[in-house]
């Protein structure tokens, strides 16, 4: 979108000042239970959030579904917790394997060269085969990797097991434009890729938004650093509302959503799709005379 659009209602400035929170993590917009744990991945961002009580605990960096295996989105609960499981390899995998020549497993035993990592988190029915877990390949985390599931390295993935019990509400986001306020009072924007191709941001929704909140402020919103965020889409927080030249960083801990995505005038989100093949599903121990002793690296 061209930023003659946002100069009819925004303040147009020289030049554009992007001013990155190293400290504090841009949160999604996202309903949060006001008491018990809530655990909140927002899948373009590659971020979990934990929640305690409507209060952020920790995040943690993850891997999530590729193009081609999306992670879907949706409300769940936790389900199950299962430490050192055996992975049962999925039939769509085993072809994978097949196809680029390499051995053909079908269970891979606890241990080190195991692509679950040390714990198995179920959240969803079941038969979704979806959790969190840890991985063998820690070099995968974060980005778009897994066939559906959300990796973490094994050490978060136990203090997550350690953490949040079963029942714990999950909830699976797809936001890759987040607006939040620091606690100065300024607006910031965060554009990431939009991974999975869904075309998911509502500019007029947007523009109308950052008008409001101009107007209930009288803060001027720089429209110029919009069009350069949604344009480049690199992940790094942008204050749209910082003097050049001022300090504008957020502080520790400092960012907070603006609610523009999750509100019940907007529209609601993609239906979750079910997974054809559930990624790293742990499944009872193997019977006896499977061959379960050739190691299986994560495709």
């Amino acid at each position: 979108m061209g930023s003659c659009a946002w100069k009819m209602w925004v303040a147009g400035v020289a030049g554009v000042v992007a001013m990155s929170a190293q400290a504090a993590v841009p949160q999604p917009d996202v309903d949060i239970r006001a008491s018990g744990w809530h655990v909140v991945v927002n899948l373009p961002q590659t971020r979990m959030f934990v929640y305690r009580d409507g209060e952020l605990q920790r995040v943690y960096p993850v891997a999530v579904g590729k193009l081609l295996t999306q992670t879907p989105i949706g409300q769940y609960n936790v389900t199950g917790i299962h430490r050192d499981p055996a992975w049962h390899v999925p039939k769509s995998i085993q072809e994978e394997m097949k196809r680029s020549g390499k051995p053909v497993q079908t269970v891979v035993p606890p241990g080190p060269d195991n692509p679950l990592g040390k714990v198995f988190i179920r959240f969803g029915e079941a038969r979704l085969g979806l959790g969190f877990h840890g991985t063998n390949a820690p070099g995968s985390v974060p980005g778009f990797r897994s066939h559906g599931c959300v990796r973490l390295k094994n050490g978060d993935a136990l203090t997550l097991a350690g953490t949040v019990p079963v029942g714990a509400a999950v909830t699976v986001s797809y936001q890759s434009v987040l607006l939040n306020e620091d606690d100065n009072g300024n607006l910031w924007l965060t554009a990431y890729h939009d991974q999975y191709k869904q075309s998911d941001v509502r500019l007029k929704t947007l523009a109308s938004v950052l008008l409001d909140w101009q107007r209930e402020r009288a803060i001027a919103v720089h429209g110029k650093r919009v069009d350069v965020a949604l344009k480049e889409r690199s992940g790094r927080p942008v204050c749209l509302t910082c003097k050049v030249g001022g300090s504008g960083k957020p502080q520790d801990g400092g960012l907070t959503a603006v609610r523009w995505l999750s509100s019940p005038s907007q529209p609601a989100s993609a239906p979750a799709v079910e997974p054809v093949e559930p990624d790293y599903a742990p499944q009872p121990a193997p019977k006896p005379g499977l061959d379960a002793k050739a190691p299986v690296k994560p495709v």
